[in-house]
């Protein structure tokens, strides 16, 4: 068995991997290998090779994609996305027919190895609470848990309607928003949250690698009120088959009850129906209970608990 970086041709047998790996994450998620497909035709095509060499060649690689090579088959991955000054591990599985093996040891030691060769300040990844055996293994590689969140999975045909918000202004989000967006994310979001992602104003920017590559289609939105944001949201969505995504919904602590996330959602819902998937999720932390609650109230249902894990 070797570690080495992904290759084109290896992708039909990391799709494989992934439907044998994910399989509660993909029933509530979807699963389209077309957006995969799309993503690594990109990634290696003339434009795509030139733009990586050069972010490889400062040193500056915004994602690593490791494969677990046996005998010519892929039997593991572990990818590491560049998110500010953290090295955030993803798609961190291992074929059923390969476990056991120390295979998934190995993925994790050379993702670590990477983001410490890096210099960034931390490693991030988030598990399912039910994954006993992978939560073992982050335990002895030193990740501590610092928050929990759950899937909210809802049919966007079902959900109750909702009316729009008095003397509340949606709008998209603009670059002159960011530091008012950056203080209201500090002042609703976990602290244990802010301190794992070492949280900046930057982290609010798309990166250019982000804007080339990504295959799903995001929106940014803000909430006004008197002229000020109390209320930020984004959301994304890839093809039909694939869930559309509420990421976050952030309201001043204080006004959390005047139904701003509602509008929040209100327009997240209709951005996502517009993709023609028949799900939406939303990710909630498990301490907002008042969120949750108001989601299940719209017709939300909780489906998956993930963990957040770190490693200083």
């Amino acid at each position: 068995m070797i570690i080495r970086d992904f290759r084109r041709e290896d992708l039909d047998d990391v799709l494989e991997c992934s439907k044998a790996s994910f399989v509660e994450e993909l029933e509530i998620q979807g699963f389209d290998p077309d957006v995969w497909k799309e993503i690594v035709r990109r990634r290696f095509s003339f434009s795509g090779r030139i733009l990586f060499g050069f972010f490889k060649l400062f040193d500056k690689e915004p994602i690593k994609f490791f494969v677990a090579d046996v005998n010519g088959k892929v039997a593991g991955t572990a990818m590491v996305e560049k998110r500010g000054n953290i090295g955030y591990v993803r798609t961190v599985m291992v074929h059923p027919d390969f476990r056991r093996k120390g295979i998934a040891t190995e993925l994790m030691k050379t993702a670590i190895n990477y983001v410490r060769k890096g210099k960034f300040a931390k490693v991030i990844l988030h598990i399912l609470s039910t994954n006993n055996p992978s939560k073992s293994l982050y335990h002895k590689l030193d990740f501590k848990k610092f928050e929990e969140s759950v899937y909210m999975a809802a049919d966007v045909d079902s959900l109750t309607s909702l009316e729009r918000a008095e003397g509340i202004q949606v709008r998209d989000f603009q670059k002159s928003d960011i530091h008012a967006v950056y203080e209201l994310i500090r002042s609703s979001r976990d602290p244990n949250w802010l301190k794992a992602y070492d949280f900046k104003e930057n982290d609010l920017k798309t990166s250019l690698w982000n804007r080339i590559i990504r295959m799903s289609t995001l929106k940014k939105i803000v909430a006004v009120k008197d002229r000020k944001i109390v209320g930020y949201a984004s959301f994304s969505y890839t093809t039909a088959k694939e869930a559309g995504r509420i990421r976050n919904v952030d309201v001043f602590p204080d006004l959390a009850l005047k139904g701003i996330e509602e509008e929040l959602i209100r327009v997240g819902i209709d951005f996502v129906k517009s993709s023609g998937t028949k799900t939406v999720l939303v990710t909630a932390p498990l301490a907002k209970e008042g969120f949750i609650k108001r989601l299940e109230a719209l017709g939300f249902k909780k489906r998956l608990v993930l963990e957040g894990m770190v490693l200083e």
